[in-house]
């Protein structure tokens, strides 16, 4: 893994993404969150037969997704192993044998014999695929359909015969402590779901049908805007048998506060992932989480992102992976009554309120007990539409009207809208219009409607602390804001007052595009991009206001405006990075030019700007562990920079592409890109000797990764004597420490010992925090090698008292994974096992968590379990990186871990198995260019005894035949 470059560069190590699409691949993920079901579920009963089951369903659902051509016609077969493993785990849970039901123990007994049969059958494809390397493995389909019979019978008895009669279940809690260390994702400040509505009448029938299909499958919520769906939605959360059954995994996902132009499948499952409490946005990570026990969430607002700009496919196919996990329920509210997923889900349609309810919600308001006939003809007028009788209850109070008066102003203004309108009559539009025509709102003129108008454009609403710098030329706005809210036109909420998404929704059609009051940002536009150059931490809170305003003001700005908006999108950009990084849709706005528009900058044309705003995406992009994009966008900007002869920042880009490459394990690509950069330097005039021994260093470590050591040796003490010649303290320690790492591999280790101890010098000499925080992790593993284990941990508790201060989450986590590796070293495997609980715990305090430190200290774990001889807890965990870090593409990872496989597969005598593994192993050394002897290079923590010697029979070919 690439360490050094990060105090130069201020980038993180980047890593890469592919989630996958389409029905297949949803398979595969079904079936890793039911083989880590199996698995963990079979760690908790003691029955012995229970157990044998659940390991043979893990078998075979593991032999269907690694070798099986024909992965998608298990899916149902894949549901029926998961609620056997559910019912063997209600019916065995702390209980002996002599304590099991005898019928339920024959049953159990029968079902192994089944399964048993299977897993041979399945296991034979297995060995016919690996025996003939090309051949494909596959199980007829009728065969899948009768094994599926068969367990549906095997269920049917156990469901309706013994387990309605045990009365023991598992806690939740119980799984998830046993299973927190193999998870994905963690569970740390995720928010607790809203609270039932105050005013909420006349809508028991249908929350009562809703608990009653939530029992069998998904509901979707579908009804025009402002109808209630989502105070359905919130009361539902809060039945007392729903809080029962999921407890605080109840979970309300809100998308009324982003624009549907701003989604994009990764802002998706970033929203997700912020209410789950789930550091790591990834789809891989949220199925995880909800896969580990019974998770309600609601998704409001749902068309927002079915009418997304792009991804809206891939949300779909995400929501449906995610919706076929058996843990997960899930409520859609949504406007659109055609629904892109293929969920298995019952629609309730939300209607109007009933008379009833409709007048106590009116009167719970409008304080009245006269003339109830005459408000329900008025409420009839309304279509009985709860967001609109709400709004016509407030103007009425807010006017102090009669029943006589705010009959007469409906009535008014329904014949104006109609007389302009296309002669549909809507309710809702109909009493917004009505509020904005009350003497409240007249008295203040436009200035009410164009308060209106920019709040329903900012999504995140409007920052109590800005408003005067919004509407500088308004000098009652807090009156206007105040009266806005009393007719429930706007609401506050914390500092912020925002729209409801219907009103939004309706100001946005009606008063922004065709409104004789035209749409005036230009006090919104010189508030943000103001506070842009001044930078901060304030961007956290307004990010989808500002991202908003630049996507708007990139399709719209003329040619001479243009590098201005693409300047305040660097700098947001540059923002995002510094204080929230996440996925955003500038990409499409940057650079994609709209083909109804002429004012974008021409192709052939330079803009400064704009290659700046393509290179900040990329390191975004880096960032945010998307390595293929990453160097996408970061090409991109090369080529930017090239036409606009910035030779410079040309060069920049092309060595932040060979840093990625290089950090993801992939070195053949690196080492060649480096050259590139050098030559590039060379043709431009712009290589001073700082820079050739800069990127020489770089250069350095992908030759040493790929076995090249004395090379890197001579490339690395080349760069010190130049560095030293400068007086540059911090590059020499830098040097330094790859001194040391070349004669560590080299098996020079005093000498190496003696480089570690001297950056530590200089390290502490220059208040250099990152490299007294690697130094003193080297020196400690120094320090282990010798046998001085009590030396070797006090050195690391030292470098983790730095770590926070070195801002660098690779070398933070990395303490910890030295801590717990030493652990494991002594064989204080509860001890390791705390360490790694203990990371999981600093990297949700500290933001550390990603992709990249949860499947690495998965690795470490999965480490502790091997030396602790638990082979099959271990091989869970080492899948499960395979997974991940094919997913983040960290060759790297993926090519220890496939070693590890190859080395328990070989422990369990499994030859064949173990050359399936080892073969892979050596192909992704073949590939990224690795030295085979290499593999751990600078993850030292990770690295396997001696006595696992399978990897090295491999090479030798002296591995024994199956």
């Amino acid at each position: 893994m690439h360490l050094h470059h990060l105090w130069r560069k201020g980038m993180p190590s980047p890593k890469s993404t592919t989630s996958g699409t389409g029905r297949h691949d949803s398979t595969t993920a079904g079936l890793s969150s039911v083989i880590g079901f199996l698995d963990a579920t079979k760690d908790l009963v003691s029955f012995n037969v229970a157990k044998g089951v659940l390991s043979t369903l893990s078998s075979i659902l593991t032999i269907v997704k690694n070798t099986l051509q024909n992965k998608d016609d298990f899916a149902e077969l894949i549901s029926r192993c998961h609620k056997i493993a559910r019912s063997i785990k209600r019916a065995t849970y702390g209980r002996t044998e002599g304590d099991i039901d005898p019928n339920f123990a024959d049953a159990l007994n029968e079902l192994k014999s089944f399964v048993n049969q299977i897993e041979d059958i399945v296991k034979k494809k297995e060995q016919r695929k690996l025996r003939y390397r090309f051949m494909t493995a596959s199980v007829d389909r009728e065969s899948i359909a009768n094994w599926k019979e068969q367990l549906d019978s095997f269920l049917q008895i156990w469901d309706h015969e013994l387990i309605m009669r045990i009365d023991m279940k598992i806690s939740n809690s119980e799984l998830m402590s046993k299973a927190d260390i193999e998870m994905e994702s963690g569970d740390h400040g995720h928010e607790p779901p809203p609270g039932r509505p105050p005013m909420f009448f006349g809508r028991d029938d249908l929350v009562r049908d809703a608990l009653e299909s939530l029992n069998l499958q998904h509901i979707i919520l579908v009804g025009p805007g402002g109808i209630g769906k989502s105070s359905i939605a919130k009361a539902i959360l809060n039945e007392d048998s729903i809080v029962a059954k999921f407890q605080d995994r109840r979970f309300f996902v809100r998308f009324d506060n982003i624009d549907a132009s701003q989604i994009t499948f990764n802002t998706f499952i970033r929203r997700i992932a912020d209410v789950l409490g789930v550091k790591s946005a990834r789809l891989s990570a949220i199925r995880a989480y909800l896969a580990a026990s019974n998770v309600l969430v609601v998704l409001d607002n749902a068309e927002t992102f079915q009418d997304a700009v792009s991804g809206s496919n891939r949300i779909a196919e995400a929501i449906d992976e995610l919706g076929a996990l058996p843990s997960v329920r899930i409520i859609l509210a949504t406007r659109n009554r055609r629904v892109s997923t293929n969920l298995c889900c019952i629609n309730i349609e939300v209607p109007a309120m009933d008379p009833s309810a409709a007048r106590q919600t009116f009167t719970h308001i409008y304080r009245t007990d006269d003339s109830p006939a005459m408000i329900d003809k008025l409420l009839s007028a309304l279509d009985f539409h709860p967001l609109s009788i709400n709004l016509l209850a407030h103007i009425a109070t807010e006017n102090q009207w009669t029943l006589d008066q705010l009959t007469s102003a409906w009535g008014k203004q329904q014949t104006d809208l109609l007389e302009v309108g296309d002669g549909r009559f809507q309710s809702l539009s109909v009493t917004i219009e009505l509020s904005l025509a009350s003497s409240a709102i007249k008295q203040l003129g436009n200035d009410a409607r164009h308060v209106m108008q920019v709040a329903a454009f900012l999504p995140q609403g409007i920052n109590e602390k800005n408003l005067k710098n919004l509407f500088p030329t308004i000098p009652n706005i807090c009156s206007i804001i105040d009266a806005l809210c009393r007719l429930s036109l706007m609401y506050r909420k914390i500092e912020v007052y925002a729209m409801l998404s219907p009103i939004r929704i309706h100001i946005s059609n009606t008063h922004q595009a065709h409104d004789t009051l035209p749409l005036d940002l230009t006090y919104v536009r010189n508030h943000y991009y103001a506070q842009l150059d001044d930078g901060g931490a304030w961007i956290a809170t307004e990010d989808a206001n500002v991202e908003r305003l630049i996507a708007y003001d990139l399709s719209r700005a003329t040619t001479q405006d243009m590098e201005l908006v693409y300047k305040a999108c660097s700098q947001f950009l540059c923002l995002l990075m510094e204080h929230k990084p996440h996925p955003t849709s500038l990409h499409a706005a940057i650079l994609c030019k709209p083909e109804s528009t002429s004012h974008f900058v021409d192709q052939g044309e330079f803009s400064h700007w704009k290659a700046w705003s393509i290179y900040y995406l990329g390191a975004l992009a880096a960032q945010l562990c998307n390595y293929r994009e990453a160097i996408d966008l970061l090409t991109t900007a090369k080529q930017l920079f090239a036409l606009g002869q910035h030779h410079e920042m040309t060069a920049h880009c092309l060595e932040d592409v060979a840093i990625q490459h290089f950090s993801s394990g992939n070195l053949l690509p690196a080492e060649q890109t480096f050259q590139e950069v050098l030559n590039l330097r060379r043709e431009y005039h712009i290589l001073d000797p700082d820079d050739e021994a800069r990127i020489n260093m770089d250069l350095g470590e992908a030759v040493m990764a790929q076995g090249r050591l004395r090379e890197a040796l001579t490339l690395f003490t080349s760069a010190r004597e130049y560095f030293d010649s400068t007086n540059d303290a911090i590059k020499v320690a830098w040097a330094t420490g790859c001194q040391g790492e070349t004669e560590w591999q080299s098996g020079n280790c005093a000498a190496a010992r003696q480089h570690f101890e001297t950056r530590l010098s200089v390290a502490t000499r220059t208040n250099d925090n990152y490299g007294r925080v690697w130094s003193l992790a080297q020196v400690a593993r120094a320090e282990a090698r010798d046998g001085h284990y009590i030396e070797a941990r006090k050195l690391l508790e030292e470098a983790f008292t730095l770590a926070p201060k070195s801002n660098d989450v690779d070398s933070n986590c990395r303490v910890l994974w030295y801590q717990a590796a030493l652990a494991s070293d002594q064989g204080h495997f509860d001890r390791a096992g705390d360490i790694l609980k203990r990371a999981f715990g600093e990297m949700a305090i500290h933001g550390w968590q990603s992709a990249e430190t949860i499947a690495m200290t998965n690795d470490c774990s999965a480490r502790n379990a091997l030396f602790a001889g638990d082979y099959e807890k271990a091989r869970g965990l080492f899948l499960g990186v395979v997974n991940s870090s094919d997913e983040i593409s960290d060759f790297e990872l993926q090519t220890r871990s496939s070693r590890a496989l190859g080395e328990i597969a070989l422990l369990e005598g499994d030859i064949t198995g173990a050359r399936k593994w080892f073969t892979k192993t050596k192909s992704l050394c073949d590939d990224t260019g690795r030295h085979p002897d290499f593999l751990y290079s600078q993850n030292l923590y990770a690295q396997l005894r001696e006595e696992h010697v399978g990897w090295k029979l491999y090479l030798e070919g002296r591995l024994p035949s199956a």
